[in-house]
């Protein structure tokens, strides 16, 4: 199966991340990178909710099959996984 990469900030999940999620996962498995740092260097400002906490809802929708945090910086933070 394919497997589809996405990141992003997800700091205060909303309906439009869900849709995007949705949307994503119909092109494979997919797969959500995030980090603090990266929210920081990207918005000027910290977070809302923790890594875990953003972790932890990011992985119970459905359309995720596994969200991680990444240790990249920018707006493309990927790395193999």
């Amino acid at each position: 199966m394919t497997k589809v990469l996405v990141s992003g900030c997800f700091d205060l999940l909303h309906a439009g991340h869900i849709a995007f999620f949705k949307e994503a996962a119909s092109y494979g498995e997919l797969y959500v990178r995030r980090h603090d740092k990266n929210l920081q260097l990207l918005k000027g400002r910290a977070p809302y909710f923790t890594e875990q906490e953003r972790v932890y809802m990011i992985n119970a929708i459905k359309y995720v099959s596994q969200a991680f945090l990444a240790s990249g910086s920018g707006m493309l933070d990927f790395e193999p996984i």
